[in-house]
């Protein structure tokens, strides 16, 4: 599986996306619709990952279900702020969803030929999961390099996110870690030097 990641709109959000052959899903797409579009050229969407509802990571969704018509995966928890204009605002910038989505559910799911996990860490949003794929985890806003999402935003909450946290603790092997937001890092160096975890 190739990973690709570009870093798009206001807040510098990470935008993978994810190749095998000829298919590829999306997680959390930050940019405007008709950039996706663009460096989807040539491959099939299968389906696009949301890690949770804030506006940055999110903004090309509707413009991308209505190309494609593919699933939009998004934890039951955080629609409220996916589709509001204002919860999911941060620093007086916005978007929203107004497509339809699929509910995540933990454990194991495939879309296309993508075999993968979804963990439920809420505490940043009530919403937010993780997903793991192979030897690769996105984290969405989850954790960071040496950080960890803020809480003071709406619906966050810090006691639910150090109880998430505790997820990570429980892996049996080194993650590459993909977080929603600044640099790429491993699960070994976080664990050793995040002091969140």
């Amino acid at each position: 599986m190739e990973i690709r990641r570009y870093v798009m709109g206001e807040v510098m959000t990470n935008t993978y996306f994810l190749i095998e052959g000829k298919e590829a899903i999306i997680i959390d797409p930050a940019c405007k619709a008709e950039k996706a579009i663009s460096l989807l050229e040539g491959y099939e969407l299968k389906g696009i990952l949301l890690t949770h509802g804030h506006f940055d990571h999110l903004k090309a969704v509707d413009g991308l279900y209505r190309k494609y018509q593919v699933p939009v995966f998004l934890h039951k928890e955080d629609e409220f702020l996916a589709r509001d204009k204002y919860a999911g605002a941060i620093f007086g910038m916005s978007a929203y969803i107004s497509c339809p989505t699929m509910p995540i559910k933990e454990g194991k799911m495939s879309i296309g030929s993508f075999e993968f996990e979804t963990i439920y860490t809420p505490g940043h949003t009530p919403g937010s999961v993780i997903y793991v794929f192979e030897d690769d985890i996105f984290t969405g806003d989850t954790l960071f390099h040496l950080s960890v999402g803020r809480t003071d935003l709406v619906g966050g909450n810090e006691r639910i996110l150090r109880d998430s946290l505790k997820a990570f603790r429980d892996f049996k092997k080194d993650y590459r870690i993909h977080p929603g937001h600044e640099a790429e890092t491993t699960l070994e160096f976080e664990l050793q030097y995040n002091p969140y975890l």
